[in-house]
């Protein structure tokens, strides 16, 4: 591992290649078999050309904390992998992250890691490579590899999120989240703000009454006066971390207590950190948060 790493670093410090942000990529296959990604500059409008696993180390360096262990990295990078192919099967993917997957060009990460870079872009690069082609499939068809940044103690089913059963995004133990700074937050809002953003009765506050929770401890649907609200949408409406909460009234706010970070549904980033500081290696991380999948080279 220390050798690839040192390999890495130093091609590194032969060539660095700058990636504008705020790009649009869609996916190509050349003779030399290799994929390479059509870029599309939304900036500037101009399009650019990048080895889609290039592309992906920007992915990984974006959506996974660089410090985590290697086996999580490899883990993420898989994931990013799969749901770039099966995104492009039919749309383009953008570097919104709102919408797609995050994406940041050497030029960023040199800014946010500083004299760290090296080492830093050395392993997110080996986590990439050393899953090269490497794919989830279920059903010999690419899956929606979605992922998150922290679960609490359970990931969530698809169905209580999305509405559609997916049988690889199912409900798991999620059993190395103790350490996420999203395992346990309190957050306060004062009762007129909520009032205000709910559009609700000050009065209404008294009557709040959780109706249903999914499996996962996540709420469904709640209660307040007369309106009913999805977990989901009051989760958006008050930037809550996490549909996982419960909430108290102290004087004149509410404290939301909520544990994770995310939708909750696929691959936890802290729990597959968890998972690796515990030995598990990212073959076992991805069977265990996409279950009944089978890991395959795509090329």
């Amino acid at each position: 591992m220390k050798r690839v790493i040192v390999f890495i670093v130093i091609l590194n410090l032969i060539s660095i290649i700058i990636i504008p942000s705020g790009i649009m990529i869609s996916l190509n296959i050349f003779k030399s078999n290799q994929y390479k990604i059509d870029i599309y500059n939304i900036n500037t409008e101009e399009y650019m050309n990048l080895d889609l696993d290039e592309y992906l180390k920007g992915v990984v360096a974006a959506e996974m904390p660089a410090g985590f262990e290697i086996e999580a990295l490899k883990a993420q990078a898989v994931a990013a992998r799969t749901y770039t192919l099966k995104k492009l099967k039919s749309n383009n993917l953008t570097t919104n992250s709102n919408r797609d997957q995050a994406w940041l060009s050497k030029e960023e990460l040199k800014k946010r890691w500083g004299n760290r870079y090296i080492f830093y872009w050395a392993k997110i690069s080996a986590a990439v490579e050393e899953t090269k082609g490497l794919v989830l499939m279920y059903d010999n068809k690419l899956i929606s590899a979605v992922y998150h940044s922290s679960s609490g103690d359970y990931t969530e089913d698809a169905v209580a999120v999305w509405g559609n059963s997916v049988p690889y995004l199912k409900s798991v133990p999620s059993n190395y989240e103790q350490l996420s700074p999203y395992y346990s937050k309190d957050k306060f809002y004062s009762i007129k703000d909520v009032c205000r953003v709910l559009d609700v009765q000050r009065s209404d506050i008294n009557n709040i009454e959780i109706i249903e929770r999914s499996s996962s401890k996540r709420v469904l649907k709640l209660k307040i006066g007369s309106r009913v609200f999805t977990g989901r949408e009051l989760r958006q409406k008050l930037g809550l971390p996490s549909t996982n909460f419960i909430i108290k009234k102290e004087g004149e706010f509410l404290k939301f207590k909520t544990s994770g970070y995310g939708h909750g549904v696929g691959m936890s980033q802290y729990g597959a950190n968890g998972m690796a500081k515990n030995r598990y290696n990212f073959k076992e991380i991805l069977s265990h948060y996409y279950p009944h999948t089978q890991l395959k080279i795509f090329w």
